[in-house]
Formats: C-alpha cells, sequence, structure tokens
C-alpha cells in the first residue's frame, strides 16, 4: 500500500525541491518564469501591497536586525535562491556574502544567477548545511537565516554554530517561525503536519524559550520583535488572489484592519503549530 504523501517526511532540500520556485505556484514544481524574482518568504505587508515588494520588506527587517551595513562580511545560511543576497549587496553594501544551502537545485540556480549578475565575486553561495557549518571560528561579522531556521535538526546546532563562526562584537539575525506564547500542547494534527513540513518537534517552542536557547548558546542582549498580524493576514489574502488566477504581478492586496485583526490565515497555521513569526537577534559578546 502507498504512504499518503502527507504521512512523508521530507527532508527540507526534498520540500523546497517539491516547492519550486514560487511559494503559489510551486504546488505544479518547477520553474515557470526565469525572470521573476524569485523570493521564497512570506513577506512582511504592513506596508507592501504586492507579492515582492514584501518580500523585500521582510529582508528589510532581516537586514536591519542584523545591523547589517558596509564593511561587513555576511554568512546568509539557508538563502534559498539568492534573492535577499542580491537585494542586501544592492541597498547595504557589505564587504561579501557567503551562503550555505542543502537544496541542490536552489544552489545551481543561486550561483548561475550570480554569475549573470557579475556580483559572484561578492556573493558566494554553496552548498552546505547550518548545523556544520565549513569555516573557521571567527570568520563573519553577520550570520542571517531568513525564515529557514524552523526546519534546522536543531536549531540549537545552529545557534552554537553561528556563535563559532561569529567574531566578536558580531550578530545573529533570523527570520523564523515559532509557537505562538501560551500555546497549548501540539496535537497529533500538528505532529503530521510538521514532519510533512520537515520542522523538527524539538524547534516547536515560543520566543521566549527561543531567547534563553540564544542566551545558550552564548549570544547576549536577544531580542523578539513578534510580527505576525503583518505576516499570516498578508500572506493569506494574497494565496486567495494567486489561486482565483491572479500572477505574482496583478495579485495586489489591500487589507483592511479588521482583516489584520483577525490575523487571515491563521487557520492554516494553528494546523501546522508554526502560530507566530518573529524577527530575533542576539548579539556575540565583545
Amino acid at each position: 500500500m502507498l504512504t499518503p504523501r502527507f504521512l512523508v517526511s521530507p527532508s527540507p532540500a526534498a520540500y523546497y525541491d517539491f516547492l519550486g520556485d514560487d511559494v503559489i505556484e510551486g504546488k505544479h514544481g518547477g520553474f515557470r518564469d526565469p525572470n521573476k524574482p524569485l523570493w521564497l518568504n512570506l513577506g512582511y505587508w504592513k506596508e507592501a501591497r504586492t507579492y515582492p515588494k514584501a518580500a523585500e520588506a521582510m529582508a528589510t527587517k532581516l537586514a536591519d536586525a542584523a545591523k547589517l551595513g558596509a564593511g561587513n562580511e555576511l554568512l546568509d545560511v539557508g538563502f534559498g535562491f539568492g534573492e535577499q543576497d542580491l537585494f542586501w549587496l544592492e541597498h547595504y553594501s557589505p564587504k561579501r556574502i557567503v551562503g550555505l544551502n542543502i537544496t541542490p537545485k536552489q544552489v545551481e540556480r543561486a550561483q548561475a544567477r550570480m554569475k549573470e549578475r557579475g556580483v559572484d565575486d561578492r556573493i558566494d553561495l554553496r552548498f552546505g548545511s547550518a548545523t556544520e557549518v565549513p569555516f573557521p571560528d571567527g570568520s563573519f561579522d553577520r550570520v542571517t537565516a531568513l525564515e529557514c531556521a524552523h526546519h534546522f535538526d536543531t536549531r540549537e546546532d545552529f545557534f552554537r554554530e553561528a556563535f563559532r563562526v561569529l567574531r566578536p562584537g558580531g550578530r545573529i539575525a533570523t527570520a523564523d517561525g515559532a509557537r505562538y506564547p501560551g500555546s497549548g500542547p501540539l496535537t497529533l494534527v500538528n505532529k503530521m503536519a510538521l514532519r510533512r513540513w520537515s520542522v523538527p518537534l524539538a524547534n516547536m517552542y515560543d520566543r521566549d524559550e527561543y531567547k534563553k536557547r540564544l542566551e545558550a548558546a552564548g549570544f547576549v542582549n536577544p531580542t523578539a520583535e513578534s510580527i505576525r498580524s503583518y505576516v499570516f493576514p498578508g500572506i493569506g489574502k494574497y494565496h486567495l488572489l494567486r489561486n482565483s488566477g491572479l500572477s505574482m504581478a496583478d495579485a495586489k492586496i489591500d487589507l483592511s484592519q479588521e482583516e489584520i485583526d483577525n490575523v487571515l490565515g491563521l487557520d492554516l497555521w494553528e494546523t501546522i503549530g508554526l502560530t507566530d513569526y518573529v524577527i530575533f537577534s542576539a548579539e556575540k559578546p565583545s
């Protein structure tokens, strides 16, 4: 008897291979439009009304939390197709960006994109794991993880590696899914959904616990900004518009305050168990 697909536990690489190059079109697989922006995050919809602008806004939130700036050497783990790295290079002028990603299809496409744009001398994107970083101690000024650390097995292993490769005074910043404070125990449905989404159960804790685990890895001054009201409503409405037949360019959303207050789309995230979306940051002591 065939195992139902939703019971299969794919690796993150298999999950993102299945997703393809679009948070909506990914259900069909493949790569449909080589010229469109290749963002894969859920977007920060406080002011943005199109998906690319929302995805840019999320990348901006993360870079600002990392205090990314000119002269920094950045390690970006789980870089997807490198869209945020191109954005950061243009808008924040880091000295160098090195990326690690375990999905071969994404690495291959991202490397080709950097070469096509003539920036492969400043953006070095490689196959590799965030929990086994292949660089010496003190190699970077900043470490970022844009909507990927919840997949790491485990997130704490990533924290320890990030701490190791950061220079004194360096910063880590993540945009990450978490449990909302006060959420009850995970249900069987939650656990099945998390298995399908390749999220280890060991990573399912709230933002307060997240900060404690950053501190346990050696980081100081951890911060946590919950932005779920500007993530879940926007991506929920965008999903509806795209599934109605609109293209990425034509799916322009306009959120009412009632929709934001109701956190449109939270039912999906309740099913998965990821009921909070948070920008985290912390420092390595000088």
